[in-house]
């Protein structure tokens, strides 16, 4: 009877709740200890599905393409009674803080070896009777302080291979009913020992597979994991390279040590009075504390006039220098050496005095170097102060020699020239031989030259005078005639200063300072010879001899210079040109 009644409520049962055979494909529902679960393994999903039914408590979506969870993803599809969720291999990147958002029966989460690096510290928050929690193999690098929300309930966290650097001490500070953590094979090299102090129910702790740094920095961890009991597995040393592959608990507390640090204060480089009293210093960080010594140009320092200043008993502390009465001596480097058993360390620092401009005597010897010395300038100078002049004058007389030379006069143009200035000096008195022998008298006597003109010959119309059918017409040279005279101003004869431009009959035009001559072929010798002919304000007009002109035409401009005596009356005459 017992037996019948079993096997009729069995089938009602079953008649009432059938074995999931409403669980859609690709998944798979049924019964697992308990619990109703569904089975969504490897089928290429890339969404939580949403034709569930809404009493699932298991749901299993490990090895799919999932690839983010978004808010409330969830809850959206009426699965707001799960208790497990499993997600490996899924390829996530990202979680949303609110993913799990309502799933308040939720007591574990598998998020294991997928691609999240970032991990929000509110993604968990409201799931409160979450008790496992499995993060293992996810790029995390880091947890910061807080990182979890409070999960009063959470018992176990797996963190192993999340490439872990750096962990907060109080990245776990609410998680205090932890009982196990899995830390393994991350690339932690210390930890601080407060980072565990207040969980009183942590039973294991698992750090093996991490390159611990064995120095002092992880001296107060590893002696708080030591006396805890909680380690299964030695951990080894990977650095320093003293302490390499030792174990924890082979090596002595004191043993893990940092190398000592010194840096210069407050400058590497110090100025100091000549006379005066200058301080400076290093500031020595090290574990266990460091002997710092100050050396002078590498070698200890012994002088009374230097003390040295240093606090016992510090791990970090200043260790200062006073030079007192600064002199040059003092200047140079000064070294700061801190030295523990592991290693040592050093700074320099230089100590100089402002720089002074200074002048030397000169002794009796360097003085007639120097002496010397300007001598040989100065000749040197000279003698390029002569060849740069040479040079000067060689050109000068180059350019003079292809300068036309002076023309040489036949004794007619000479008298013809002797006439022109006797007349003109005593308006047409007196001959030419008195009027020789008068300038002869004179001091300095009158001085006429005629050269040629450097000149290309410009032919100019003849004047007026010239213009008679007596003179054939043809072409006519240019001589100029240039006059100089005394300054002396006791010279005061005005009769003795020719007026050149006083030709009375000549009225227009004006030619100033300039006659021409014809050139005349023809030999017969026909001139006006009545001299120079003066009119007031006017040009001095030169005749000369038909032969004497046809000379003068032929060889070209020519110019002539009358040196008449020194008499201030005459100097603006002196610098009038006549054309003849």
């Amino acid at each position: 009877m017992a037996i019948a009644l079993v096997l009729v409520l069995t089938l009602a049962l079953a008649v009432a709740d059938p074995d999931w055979s409403d669980c859609r494909s690709p998944c798979h529902c049924k019964w697992i200890s308990g619990k109703r679960t569904a089975f969504c393994k490897k089928q290429g999903l890339t969404a939580v599905p949403g034709y569930l039914d809404e009493g699932i408590q298991v749901l299993d979506l490990s090895n799919n393409s999932l690839h983010a969870l978004p808010k409330a993803v969830f809850q959206a599809v009426g699965l707001i009674n799960l208790q497990r969720i499993y997600l490996m291999h899924n390829e996530i990147d990202e979680v949303h803080p609110d993913a799990f958002k309502d799933l308040i029966i939720l007591v574990e989460i598998d998020l294991s070896l997928n691609n999240i690096w970032r991990l929000h510290p509110e993604t968990f928050y409201g799931n409160e009777r979450l008790r496992w929690l499995y993060l293992t193999g996810n790029p995390l690098r880091q947890l910061n302080g807080a990182q979890f929300p409070i999960l009063p309930h959470l018992r176990n966290l797996d963190l192993e291979s999340c490439q872990l650097e750096f962990i907060h001490r109080d990245a776990f500070v609410h998680l205090t009913a932890l009982e196990t953590l899995n830390l393994k094979s991350n690339l932690l090299r210390n930890l601080s020992d407060a980072t565990f102090m207040s969980f009183a129910h942590l039973k294991t702790l698992l750090l093996e597979g991490n390159p611990w740094r064995c120095d002092c920095e992880l001296r107060g961890f590893r002696n708080w994991f030591l006396s805890s009991k909680l380690y299964s597995v030695s951990l080894l040393c990977y650095q320093p390279k003293v302490l390499a592959d030792q174990h924890w608990e082979d090596v002595d507390s004191s043993e893990f040590a940092c190398v000592p640090q010194v840096f210069a204060f407050s400058q590497q480089q110090v100025q100091a009075e000549a006379g005066g009293n200058v301080s400076f210093g290093c500031h020595v960080l090290g574990d266990p504390e460091p002997k710092v010594s100050w050396l002078f140009e590498g070698h200890p320092i012994n002088h009374s006039w230097l003390i040295i200043e240093a606090e016992e008993g510090l791990l970090e502390k200043w260790v200062n220098i006073t030079v007192l009465n600064v002199s040059e001596v003092d200047v140079g480097i000064y070294t700061c050496v801190a030295k523990n058993f592991l290693d040592s360390a050093e700074v320099n620092v230089s100590l100089v005095l402002p720089e002074v401009v200074t002048a030397t005597t000169l002794s009796k010897t360097d003085s007639a170097l120097v002496w010397w010395g300007l001598v040989v300038i100065g000749i040197v100078l000279s003698l390029f102060t002569v060849i740069t002049v040479s040079a000067v004058c060689c050109a000068r007389q180059r350019n003079m020699r292809n300068m036309p030379t002076s023309v040489s006069f036949t004794d007619q143009e000479k008298k013809l020239l002797d006439v022109s200035i006797a007349t003109t000096t005593d308006r047409g008195t007196g001959s030419s031989e008195a009027i020789g022998q008068e300038m002869d008298a004179m001091d300095p006597p009158v001085h006429i030259t005629i050269e040629r003109e450097p000149l290309p010959v410009v032919v100019f119309s003849p004047p007026p005078e010239f213009s008679t059918s007596s003179l054939p017409v043809g072409a006519y040279g240019n001589i100029f005639i240039s006059v100089s005279v005394s300054r002396d101003p006791n010279m005061v004869d005005i009769s003795r200063c020719p007026d050149l431009l006083d030709l009375p009959h000549r009225l227009k035009p004006i030619y100033h300072g300039m006659a021409t001559l014809p050139r005349r072929p023809a030999p017969i010798p026909h001139y006006d010879n009545m001299g120079p002919r003066v009119t007031a304000g006017g040009s001095s007009t030169l005749s000369l001899p038909d032969e004497t002109a046809a000379a003068a035409a032929a060889a070209g401009p020519t110019l002539v210079e009358l040196q008449l005596p020194k008499s201030p009356l005459c100097v603006p005459i002196a610098q009038e040109f006549v054309s003849l």
